[in-house]
């Protein structure tokens, strides 16, 4: 079976491309799990047994907008803990753009890193360091996201 051209390009990545990639993608799905773990537990605290979301996956957006509302709700009088979840959407909204700028734009593999092209046809290059410092943010903002 003849693979296209672009296939037999992926399979010569380098794997430490692949790796980060591949952790990217999964450090994601370790937040979204945090964020639905730690609306659970407020729900429990408050006498809610409902599950989370019964049809579909709810996104990210809805997620962090269920848990400003179970936070105002317990915390009325604390609007810190409201500006720090404030805090932590902008950070995931940096990061779900640089997840989007990978795995929609990737272009090929580079020195140090790899080729991507943005929403504007804008070519960037993205290093192995960046990759690695946002999977370490992910895995930052799904710890401080329990400790509220």
């Amino acid at each position: 079976m003849k693979h296209a051209p672009a296939f037999a390009e992926l399979n010569a990545l380098d794997d430490d491309l692949l790796c980060g990639v591949g952790r990217l993608v999964c450090a994601w799905g370790v937040l979204e799990q945090r964020l639905e773990q730690k609306i659970s537990l407020l729900r429990e605290a408050a006498g809610d047994v409902r599950t989370l979301c019964s049809r579909s996956r709810p996104g990210m957006g809805k997620l962090l907008g269920e848990l400003r509302a179970m936070v105002s709700i317990r915390d009325k009088r604390n609007a810190t803990v409201l500006g720090e979840i404030a805090e932590l959407e902008r950070d995931i909204q940096r990061i779900d753009r640089f997840r989007g700028l990978i795995i929609s734009g990737f272009q090929g593999a580079e020195p140090g890193g790899f080729a991507c092209r943005d929403q504007k046809n804008v070519q960037a290059h993205v290093s192995y360091d960046q990759l690695n410092a946002e999977i370490v943010n992910l895995n930052r903002i799904g710890e401080r996201l329990l400790a509220l």
